[in-house]
């Protein structure tokens, strides 16, 4: 079932009650503010990414609305016909609701991802980390194709980042001879997902079962491409998208167990 996210909230609070503090509420407009409360109650956890003190505000503003629905549905009016949205401080619910999403992201990171804590990368482990968190999501949702398709392109990373994270000359030295004992040339950089899933399995990064997986996922990684999946006639299923996963996970452990064992 498809989620709500923070920014369509947000959406839909300018629709329906755009800037005016403090906001008046009519009977009328009762099911505009349901819909408000049950969208937030659906956002994802991971997405809610607030300090302590706003978390309670968030809490808070939400049990104002609900209060205010519980008004209107009794039928009970207030002076003017409706009621004025719950005050906090120099806010209302409805502003203070708005402003607290707005600081929100769409896309989270769900509290089960790796930390990757083996990449100094900082900018770096946070997009790979909120990568694997839409395609765990994405798999959870039934969207084969998105999730098949994310955790090709964290494999690929994580392998290419591998072979670039420098070390000292022994390291340096053993992926020069892998390089030549397969036959490739120039920059790891202009290559694909087969070569890194090679070299990487020459330099012994990765084991021959982590291999044997990332081959699965390799032919779908450049699904993204529509042309490539009219030409191939290549759809993703629930299989592409589990084994996709499968091999990410394996690549994770592997490279941990590496860096571990280098001591960094």
């Amino acid at each position: 079932m498809p989620k709500a996210l923070p920014s369509d909230v947000v959406k839909l609070i300018d629709v329906f009650f755009p800037p005016n503090a403090p906001h008046f509420v009519r009977p009328a407009e009762e099911a505009h503010v349901s819909a408000l409360v049950e969208l937030v109650e659906q956002l994802p956890d991971e997405t809610l990414q607030l300090s302590s003190e706003e978390y309670s505000h968030l809490i808070w503003a939400i049990a104002g609305l609900r209060y205010l629905v519980r008004q209107l549905e009794v039928g009970k009016i207030g002076i003017g016909g409706g009621w004025r949205a719950p005050s906090f401080g120099k806010e209302d619910a409805i502003t203070l609701l708005r402003r607290l999403l707005t600081k929100c992201p769409d896309e989270g990171i769900r509290p089960s991802t790796s930390g990757l804590e083996y990449i100094d990368d900082e900018e770096l482990r946070a997009g790979l980390r909120r990568d694997i968190s839409s395609s765990e999501a994405a798999l959870y949702s039934g969207q084969w194709k998105a999730a098949t398709v994310l955790a090709g392109s964290v494999v690929e990373a994580l392998l290419l980042w591998n072979l670039k994270k420098g070390g000292d000359i022994e390291r340096q030295s053993a992926v020069e001879t892998a390089k030549t004992n397969l036959g490739f040339r120039g920059s790891p950089d202009d290559w694909g997902l087969d070569r890194y899933i090679q070299i990487t399995q020459q330099l012994g990064d990765i084991s021959q079962e982590t291999a044997r997986q990332a081959d699965l996922a390799k032919d779908f990684r450049n699904l993204i491409h529509p042309g490539r999946e009219v030409r191939k006639r290549m759809r993703c299923d629930r299989g592409t998208a589990h084994a996709a996963l499968a091999a990410l996970n394996l690549v994770i452990a592997d490279l941990e167990r590496r860096c571990a064992s280098a001591g960094k």
